[in-house]
């Protein structure tokens, strides 16, 4: 088995997700039930990181069935089934994010988001021969460049020079870098309808374990994050905006 910060990362996923949900409910800003879901769903995550290391482990991401099907348009979309349809049934779960990413300092988050500078790990493999040499330039320097751009952004938002329209965007190209632009790119170098870019070591490699974690857990969640908070500060945007409208419409009225 290769050295891989991957498990470490999707610890680390965990133990912020959980902190920032605690220090909210602590706050009185979610109640025990929001607490719950988001323990649930992290719970879910685990048995299926489990789940996924043990298919990693035992060959079946290298079998040709596997390969062939197209995976990084279906296992990629796992973890955000997870999260995501719990978040379209439940609007206490919705309100819930709400409050946890109104009540996380901005800037915190996107630090958190910079661990995403970890990508240059894959990419030393790419250049050494370890690791499909395609997917490291394509997506995992934009990706490692992502991460730079954050931990730029989380400073010059505590110091109050970028604002919320900022971070908007740069969750929007984060989500998009690893979301539908790398959920398509995997699968050209992979035997199947798709298959284009010969190369060797092949893309194959993104679904030897331990690297299978990232495709089919870490980084998808990653990409939940970038959307579930732009989400979130557009809304936040759009109800600032009403705001300011009603008021300069109760000073005219009033005038």
């Amino acid at each position: 088995m290769k050295f891989s910060m991957l498990p470490l990362l999707y610890l680390i996923q965990c133990v912020v997700i959980y902190r920032v949900t605690r220090n909210t409910y602590d706050s009185g800003q979610i109640s025990a039930l929001q607490k719950k879901q988001i323990v649930l769903i992290l719970a879910a995550l685990t048995l299926w990181g489990g789940l996924s290391t043990y298919l990693g482990m035992g060959g079946y991401y290298q079998s040709e069935g596997f390969l062939s099907s197209l995976p990084g348009l279906w296992i990629t979309q796992i973890p955000v089934l997870i999260v995501m349809i719990p978040w379209m049934a439940s609007k206490t779960l919705r309100q819930g994010i709400d409050k946890i990413i109104d009540q996380t300092p901005l800037y915190l988050i996107m630090g958190f988001e910079g661990l995403r500078v970890l990508a240059i790990g894959g990419i030393i493999k790419g250049y050494t021969g370890e690791f499909s040499s395609f997917f490291s330039k394509v997506v995992g320097i934009p990706d490692f460049l992502y991460g730079v751009t954050t931990l730029i952004a989380a400073v010059l938002i505590y110091r109050g020079v970028w604002k919320e329209r900022s971070a908007i965007i740069i969750n929007l190209i984060g989500f998009l870098i690893v979301g539908p632009i790398a959920m398509v790119l995997i699968n050209v170098g992979l035997p199947g309808p798709l298959y284009m870019i010969e190369e060797s070591p092949s893309l194959k490699t993104i679904f030897e374990f331990p690297m299978a974690l990232a495709p089919t857990l870490v980084v998808p969640i990653f990409a939940m994050i970038n959307l579930l908070v732009a989400l979130r500060l557009m809304k936040r945007q759009r109800s600032d905006r009403a705001k300011e409208r009603n008021g300069a419409l109760a000073l005219n009225s009033n005038g």
